[in-house]
């Protein structure tokens, strides 16, 4: 575990590391036990189930956090990830579940979980609505990058979609990458 922070040619030991690692790593794993059993049968629901994860709660959210403490923070949302795709039983098989970030702000990260195939349309046309007409989005097509930048591993099995925003005005200048891992399809 890496300690050591190093901004401004200075190595300051950032206390308490470890203790919110594994306050982290407790609640993450109280929330995420099982997967969820949806209420409505009609197969027109278009439901979903999320988990918003605020990174500030356990460490903070500014530019002099390391990337290591983002890493495990990632990593550990996607390890979840993976573990709610291997516990999945028949009834649980159209369920789309995936992680979505935003590679600069880690405060919006989440887990959802979408009940349907149509869910996951719904929530696609959502995302690029013309509605917003502030931040278009444009796919990103290097997702290996994610892997070496973050040093992050994604396995095999799960689907990484990118997107980064057109508009660079004022309010997206520091808006970087939008990241969605998990069962896309």
């Amino acid at each position: 575990m890496n300690q050591w922070m190093h901004n401004c040619h200075s190595k300051k030991k950032v206390r308490g590391l470890g203790r919110r690692y594994r306050t982290f790593s407790k609640y993450i794993d109280e929330q995420i036990v099982s997967l969820p059993i949806r209420n409505n049968i009609d197969p027109n629901y278009k439901g979903y189930i999320s988990l918003c994860i605020p990174f500030s709660m356990f460490f903070t959210d500014s530019k002099n956090v390391s990337i290591n403490v983002k890493r495990f923070f990632v990593q550990k949302i996607i390890n979840k990830i993976q573990y709610l795709l291997d516990i999945r039983t028949e009834t649980h098989n159209e369920y789309r579940i995936f992680c979505s970030f935003n590679s600069s702000d880690l405060d919006d990260s989440g887990i959802l979980i979408l009940f349907t195939k149509k869910g996951m349309a719904s929530f696609y046309e959502g995302f690029f609505s013309t509605e917003i007409k502030e931040a278009p989005f444009i796919r990103l097509h290097h997702t290996q990058n994610l892997e070496e930048k973050w040093g992050i591993n994604i396995p095999k099995e799960l689907n990484v979609k990118g997107y980064k925003p057109i508009d660079t005005d004022y309010e997206y200048e520091d808006q970087h990458e939008i990241w969605f891992i998990g069962r896309l399809d």
